[in-house]
């Protein structure tokens, strides 16, 4: 359980970087709830895991794979026209 509360704490830090990073991702008719969603199940997607050393599992973003799987969803990168 430990775990996956960790892995949950990860996930929403990255989410915060990944929208950081970028102008953002807009899609038409898209809540902000369903983009952040849908956000952090791509970047879900992207994640490897691998285990760490003392300090715990080392977590990496293929960032191409993310930001492909937002395009798949009908998301494109930037503000919003």
């Amino acid at each position: 359980m430990l775990r996956i509360a960790a892995l949950l704490i990860v996930v929403g830090l990255c989410a915060g970087c990944a929208s950081s990073a970028s102008e953002g991702w807009t899609k038409a008719g898209a809540t902000k709830e369903q983009a952040n969603k849908d956000s952090a199940d791509c970047l879900f997607e992207a994640q490897t895991v691998r285990p760490g050393g003392p300090a715990g599992p080392a977590i990496t973003v293929d960032q191409v794979k993310y930001r492909q799987c937002m395009a798949n969803r009908g998301y494109t990168a930037g503000p919003p026209k």
